[in-house]
């Protein structure tokens, strides 16, 4: 009989499957599209003029960082898998996230910068990102791809560049041309075998143990953020939006 755990590979497995085969009707209507745009092309940059206007500026407060900015903020600091900081530091932030979701990216934008250019980069802490998708297949699919950069290096470049160019969850955005296309503007330098990494069933297991460490400790939605000193067991934080309360748990923790 299977156990709890294989069943849950199963059926993370088939999610996969099924964001993996939508992913490439996607990319079919896609093309298509472009077709189409080409024979209208007047009439459509019209219309793409007032999207992007809407997306972009119209006081949606979106404030989105560039890739030069995003490589000005992790410039220097390394980082070890899904781990960003000096190995030394004490203490951990733990962020457990989705990709898809806006409340992450919100924070990626606004607070995160905070605790990179304080905490992480004096080397008082790390700052790890635990993927914990529970916004549907595609971001578990996002999840494997970051966790894939993440073999070579550039698992925090590819987060915030995903984040930057992050669309409507459960649209379809999440192609694999999109994924390609974020590994090469987060500086992936191997994409052969980024593209063999993201597909590792051993990832899974990652993923699923995440999902049972949220559990425990008691999360019901993303972001969610816990410390850790040392090597010992995390402790939650109630994190009401605010990234001085990132900052004062890791002062505490010290």
């Amino acid at each position: 009989m299977a156990t709890e755990r294989q069943k849950k590979r199963k059926e993370l497995r088939e999610k996969r499957l099924q964001a993996e085969a939508k992913g490439k009707g996607d990319e079919k209507r896609q093309n298509m599209l472009k077709a189409l745009a080409a024979i209208g092309f007047i009439a459509v940059v019209g219309v793409v003029v007032a999207v992007v206007a809407i997306s972009s500026g119209g006081g949606s407060g979106d404030s989105a960082k560039s890739g030069d900015e995003i490589d000005k903020l992790l410039a220097g600091i390394p980082q070890k898998g899904t781990v960003l900081g000096e190995p030394s530091a004490k203490v951990t932030l733990v962020e457990f996230g989705d990709m898809q979701c806006p409340a992450c990216k919100e924070f990626a934008n606004t607070g995160a910068p905070e605790v990179i250019k304080g905490p992480v980069r004096s080397g008082k802490a790390k700052f790890e990102f635990r993927q914990w998708p529970i916004l549907g297949p595609d971001s578990s699919t996002a999840a494997f791809a970051a966790l894939a950069a993440a073999e070579q290096g550039r698992y925090w470049q590819y987060l915030e560049n995903f984040y930057a160019n992050q669309g409507i969850e459960g649209t379809g955005y999440v192609t694999d041309d999109f994924l390609k296309t974020i590994a090469e503007d987060a500086g992936v330098p191997d994409l052969d075998k980024w593209e063999k990494d993201r597909f590792d069933t051993n990832l899974e297991d990652e993923l699923l143990n995440n999902e049972d460490e949220a559990a425990n400790l008691g999360f019901t939605g993303t972001p969610s953020f816990a410390i850790q000193k040392g090597n010992g067991e995390l402790e939650p934080i109630q994190f009401q939006g605010d990234a001085k309360e990132l900052i004062k748990a890791i002062d505490q923790a010290n």
